[in-house]
């Protein structure tokens, strides 16, 4: 009891020490972007949202204890995967042999009520045929959740190093791959009023780019800038597990650099939803919003955007050994680009998972991705993109601690469009055009 009572002092005081970091931050200038793919899933603060599918249960079934140390769990991950890559750069003649070695480790409390994680990554790629192409990503993050009664008070933080990929999409102006830094510190407050819930979130981000390498040297510095987040989810629980949700957003995004035609990109955003949240049924579980979004460019001559926005969540499991996940979303964005801050995205995904056996998975998955950029830059035209995905892959659980997997992947992209793109030092010249990749990778993954 007395080591209870002490555990939840400790979490009580790093919740107080993480809220006044996040507060302190929020009074800092403001901007945004999309990367939540790369936050740290498994920590307090940045959890997914569906876990009943034939992946999580591939995860659960092979997981491992751990390494206990008191009331924390830690589970390290090492992988090697070696392949080759038809098309890094998106032109013709890039093709290179390629190897990915990765690690994490990640630490969870195993505590009844209130929990507190920790996680860090790396990740390298290396072009054996195009050394100006490798790079290296690594997060690191940490976050923790406090029951207060009904209540949860959750804040997370997370540190970034990543890479804009010419690949990417909605991306123009990148040759080689360009090094940017995340800052990120979100708090949430869950206030729970018998079926209804309101949580209100306060987000943090700051964007810090870099110069790429190589032969095409270009400093993205006039990409950097803050962002401010405050929004609030409204929760009906209309039966256990399934909800009625509204959600209001608006974000402030302030650009630090004021050299040629960043300043044309500050702006504030306001978003809103209406949409429903069904968890409850063990077949079919899926979550749909719908909505607009206005953003009116507070620096520029530019027309304020506002556009219908909306997203689509499925999972549904046939039987017992598949999980078909199907995703809709179409939003503004604010893509990792010098000249567009005005983006329209609309992107869609459908996988099939199989349970092959009790230790093979196999997976297949389709993608479609678009993008529509008119700049409000003086003299720099639109530029627009589509891109289709599809791949396969297999993973084999040998033993407890080791699995190898096999995947395979197919990317076209076709880009239209003609424009002059100025940064701080450089003028690059984009135009219409397309790619093919073929990606084939083998390795192998030791777990704890």
């Amino acid at each position: 009891m007395i080591k209870r009572i002490k555990l939840g002092l400790i979490c009580r005081f790093l919740f107080a020490a993480l809220f006044v970091f996040c507060v302190s931050a929020a009074a800092a200038p403001a901007h945004a972007q999309l990367v939540q793919q790369y936050f740290p899933a498994d920590i307090p603060g940045y959890s997914g949202n569906f876990g009943a599918s034939v992946v999580n249960r591939m995860m659960m079934l092979n997981q491992t204890n751990g390494i206990q140390v008191g009331d924390f769990i830690i589970r390290p991950v090492v992988s090697e995967n070696a392949g080759y890559n038809s098309n890094v750069l998106g032109v013709s003649g890039s093709g290179s042999a390629e190897a990915e070695t990765s690690a994490s480790v990640r630490v969870n409390s195993n505590w009844a009520r209130d929990a507190i994680g920790a996680s860090l990554s790396v990740d390298n790629h290396r072009y054996f045929a195009l050394p100006e192409a490798s790079f290296t990503n690594w997060t690191a993050g940490v976050g923790g959740s406090v029951n207060l009664g009904n209540d949860i008070a959750t804040v997370a933080y997370s540190h970034l190093n990543l890479n804009l990929s010419a690949t990417d999409l909605g991306v123009f102006g990148v040759v080689t791959p360009a090094p940017y830094t995340v800052d990120d510190v979100r708090l949430s407050y869950q206030k729970l009023f018998s079926r209804f819930s309101v949580t209100p979130l306060l987000e943090y981000e700051s964007f810090n780019f870099g110069q790429s390498s190589g032969a095409n040297v270009v400093n993205f510095d006039s990409l950097s800038h803050q962002t401010v987040i405050g929004g609030v989810t409204g929760r009906y629980n209309v039966s256990p597990g399934n909800a009625a949700v509204v959600i209001l957003r608006t974000s402030d995004a302030q650009f630090s650099s004021q050299s040629t035609g960043s300043s044309n990109n500050s702006y504030i955003d306001y978003a809103g939803f209406l949409g429903v949240d069904f968890r409850s049924d063990a077949v079919l579980q899926y979550r749909a919003l719908f909505g607009a979004e206005s953003r009116n460019f507070t620096q520029s001559t530019a027309a304020t955007i506002t556009a219908p926005v909306f997203e689509l969540d499925a999972i549904w499991l046939p039987s017992d050994l598949d999980t078909i996940t199907a995703t809709i979303a179409r939003r503004l964005d604010d893509p990792a680009s010098p000249f567009a801050r005005n983006q329209t995205l609309f992107e869609g995904r459908l996988e099939l998972d199989h349970e092959l056996r009790q230790n093979v998975f196999l997976t297949a998955y389709a993608a479609l991705g678009k993008s529509d950029s008119q700049s409000n830059v003086a003299g720099v035209a639109s530029e627009n993109e589509t891109q289709e995905h599809f791949g396969v892959g297999a993973r084999w659980y040998l033993t407890q601690h080791v699995s190898a997997s096999l995947s395979y992947g197919f990317s076209h992209s076709t880009a239209s469009g003609n424009s002059t793109v100025t940064t701080t030092t450089n003028t690059i010249e984009t135009s219409s055009g397309s790619f093919t990749s073929n990606v084939i990778m083998v390795g192998v993954n030791l777990f704890e």
